[in-house]
């Protein structure tokens, strides 16, 4: 029974052709605005996401203490709260670190600055890192320095100021001088850098890495205060989540404990959240050209039922029920919505081509296309992406549309009393 009324409804349809066109028309722009809007704001998400930074800088939050407003003990990040750390679930590692309290780079007569941390070494493979010269491993005495740290050396008798003297890390005599904090002496040491990172794009780009045992050695020197295990605190704390899905309930957890949280992966978040507002804003406003074509779907129907009025009453005296009436006018309000969905997805892929292809030939400065905040190769100069999903939501839309635009079309024509009906001319 269904398949002869999806029979008889494609039939009818085919009867006016020209309003068909016409009335699938306002379907079809509709349908392309939704579209093209939405494929905007997911190609400019993934744009954003890709100036982020790497996977593992996304799965990365820093933790720091809370201070109390009212003056009372806060959480220390201490050992004891490492070990909490490592019992919440979704946590791939906790990186616990120790700052180097002072002290300067030096490579003959040039200066040089960078952060230095004391880190574990067991735990070094957890930071994610490439080595772009050399082999990542921590022994006693041995330094990883970030890609940046050979750009952060000069030569302070030059009278230009700091003007930037590239040093190779690996093979220039690298020396660490430390200050101390009592007496106002200085001690030499000789760095041993086993590696320098390949880019990350974070903060590890500045920063040299030694043994934390080293570290807290030095600091011993340099402050005049002996290393005390029940009472040291860490300078940073960094918990990694095992993936990107897992950031949000891993930071929440650690801010019940006391503590305050960080990271690419909030951010991320918190951008998310921007676009999916603009997603069903600009969503919202294509989806007015489709509000305006389910009136002229339901105009067509309800002519269509002025002019078939004696055509209803004829399959009413043959047997024909009120459900098959509005099944069928359903049918034939879905059909114009489908075809117009359909036509809309295929405008949405060839204007989706057109701009992507000018934006890849556009001509570009250093940092890509002057008028866009972003360079578009980060993302494969796809500014519109169309995913699968959206197609599918689309077609689905906008048959929704056609059939809820014939609903009250289809109600009056499956109410109409045989006998008036079959009277009409």
């Amino acid at each position: 029974m269904f398949y002869e009324l999806v029979q008889l409804a494609v039939g009818n349809l085919g009867r006016a052709r020209t309003r068909l066109l016409m009335t699938a028309g306002g379907v079809v722009v509709g349908t392309s605005a939704v579209i093209l809007l939405i494929a905007l704001t997911i190609g400019l998400q993934e744009a954003a996401e890709a100036g982020i930074g790497s996977s593992g800088a996304l799965t990365q939050i820093d933790v720091y203490p809370m201070w109390s407003e009212t003056g009372g003990a806060t959480p220390q990040l201490n050992d004891e709260a490492v070990r909490a750390f490592w019992q919440i679930p979704g946590v791939r590692a906790v990186i616990p670190r120790v700052r180097l309290q002072s002290g300067e780079l030096r490579t003959g007569d040039y200066v040089g600055y960078g952060e230095i941390l004391g880190i574990d070494p067991r735990l070094l493979p957890y930071l994610g890192l490439q080595a772009q010269v050399g082999e990542l491993s921590l022994q006693p005495g041995q330094a990883i320095a970030g890609m940046n740290i050979s750009q952060n050396f000069y030569d302070p008798t030059n009278d230009e100021g700091w003007v930037p003297v590239p040093v190779d890390l690996m093979e220039d005599p690298i020396e660490l001088r430390l200050f101390n904090w009592n007496t106002g002496a200085t001690r030499d040491i000789d760095l041993d850098i086993v590696a320098v990172v390949a880019e990350t794009g974070s903060f590890n780009d500045y920063i040299i890495h030694m043994p934390i045992d080293d570290v807290r050695r030095w600091n011993e020197w340099i402050s005049g205060q002996k290393y005390d295990p029940e009472t040291a605190t860490y300078d940073q704390v960094s918990v990694y989540a095992t993936n990107r899905e897992t950031v949000g309930d891993v930071s929440e957890a650690i801010r019940e404990l006391g503590y305050g949280t960080s990271g690419m992966g909030d951010y991320l978040n918190s951008l998310n959240n921007f676009f999916v507002t603009m997603r069903i804003m600009l969503g919202a406003i294509g989806g007015v050209a489709l509000l305006v074509a389910a009136f002229g779907v339901a105009n067509t129907m309800m002519m269509a039922i002025l002019e078939r009025t004696r055509e209803i009453g004829i399959m009413k005296a043959i047997g024909a029920t009120n459900e098959a009436i509005l099944t069928l006018f359903l049918l034939e309000s879905g059909l114009v919505g489908l075809a117009g969905g359909a036509v809309g997805v295929l405008l949405s892929k060839i204007l989706q081509n057109l701009v992507n292809s000018a934006i890849e030939n556009m001509p570009q400065g250093e940092g890509g296309i002057y008028f866009l905040p972003f360079n578009p190769s980060q993302i494969g100069s796809n500014l519109m992406v169309i995913p699968p999903e959206l197609i599918v939501f689309a077609l689905v839309l906008a048959t929704g549309v056609g059939v809820a635009a014939g609903l009250y079309p289809a109600w009056r024509a499956a109410q109409l009393p045989p006998v008036l009906a079959l009277k009409y001319d």
